[in-house]
């Protein structure tokens, strides 16, 4: 079932490669551009089959497109973004895959203006690799996928864009900008705070005994450290709201522990096991 005639991505790394191999596996669109900066990149997204053509030609690659998505880095989003309605068509879609978004949404939705129809996206999947090398078609299996909503949101383009990511597998949930970055900095902001802070807190001596814990815990720290500098620093104040949440918890359970508690320290535990068995795999 085709959706889209043509969808562009813009940045084709391992989300926009992966959203390129599903949209191809399952014929979405009469057609997959890819739009890169560097030779090399579109070489590669040739290569990997993520897109049916690729081109270093910004404009070439979005004339015409029904879709547009910016799979690019946060801080890169709204200067493409600029950049894009300049090309696109009358009643076009324009969508990120940012983990960020209440700094984000309502800056682009002015971009857009009446020419586009902006609505932001987050899969909440992805992998501490990088590269469309690493891309999957399967990577958005029963991922949460989150919409944007504002009261500029154009309700057509948000009923299809909603097909869309529900077609390439994803879970939906549809929330104001403000609440998903709310929801994100506990859900995806943090886990990567405590991974990269465990990660500098281990020694040369405790590395080398490293076993299934320490690999689990830490995964996520071998993430892409420029993409994770301009999230933590645009949503800086949701990153220091769950911070500050760890930090009591963390400051709650030590005491516990200085004063023997044992039952206050099984209850932790027990608590901490209950939520995270509630994860969906």
């Amino acid at each position: 079932m085709k959706l889209f005639k043509k969808i562009a991505i813009i940045g084709v790394g391992l989300i926009g490669g992966s959203i390129g191999l599903a949209v191809k596996k399952k014929r979405l669109a009469g057609e997959v551009v890819g739009v890169s900066r560097r030779e090399s990149s579109r070489k590669k997204a040739l290569k990997f089959k993520a897109v049916d053509t690729a081109t270093l030609d910004f404009e070439k690659g979005i004339q015409d497109a029904d879709l547009v998505i910016l799979a690019v880095p946060v801080g890169n989003i709204l200067s493409l973004a600029r950049k894009a309605v300049k090309h696109m068509k009358k009643g076009a879609i324009l969508t990120d895959v940012g983990s960020s978004k209440e700094n984000i949404v309502p800056e682009a939705e002015k971009v857009a203006g009446k020419k586009a129809n902006f609505i932001g996206s987050h899969p909440m999947a992805g992998s501490d690799k990088r590269s469309v090398m690493n891309a999957s078609h399967g990577i958005f299996n029963n991922a949460p996928l989150i919409l944007t909503k504002t009261k500029y949101t154009d309700p057509r383009s948000l009923r299809k864009l909603k097909t869309f990511w529900r077609m390439l597998g994803c879970r939906v949930f549809i929330i104001s900008p403000e609440k998903h970055d709310k929801l994100a900095s506990l859900a995806s902001y943090l886990p990567h705070v405590v991974s990269f802070m465990l990660a500098l807190s281990q020694t040369k001596d405790s590395v080398r005994f490293a076993a299934g814990s320490l690999k689990d815990t830490t995964r996520v720290a071998s993430s892409d450290p420029e993409l994770w500098k301009g999230i933590f620093l645009l949503s800086g104040r949701r990153v220091l709201d769950s911070i500050g949440t760890f930090t009591k918890n963390l400051k709650l359970l030590e005491k516990a522990i200085k004063r023997k508690d044992e039952k206050s320290v099984k209850k932790f535990l027990e608590k901490a096991k209950k939520i995270r068995d509630s994860i969906k795999t």
